[in-house]
């Protein structure tokens, strides 16, 4: 009995060990890390405007074709 082989589990409490610590750094990352912002740096002094022009009433769409133009003739489908 003096040559008898005991086993031990250190490596798989490394691995298992080195997942949780992966996860946590993983975990810690993704989880956004942005700082607070402070009540008096919440906003600026910029005034942003955006304007759309009205489209003119008797202008046709760029892509539309025209109201007196014969429908285009679609190729029969391929079997």
């Amino acid at each position: 009995m003096a040559n008898e082989v005991r086993s031990s589990n250190n490596n798989l409490y490394f691995i298992v060990g080195a997942l949780v610590v992966a996860v946590i750094v993983i975990f810690w990352l993704m989880s956004g890390g942005d700082a607070p912002v402070a009540d008096g740096d919440a906003g600026g002094d910029a005034v942003v405007t955006v304007e759309n022009p009205a489209p003119a009433a008797d202008a046709p769409a760029a892509d539309a074709p025209a109201a007196d133009a014969p429908a285009a003739d679609a190729p029969a489908p391929a079997n």
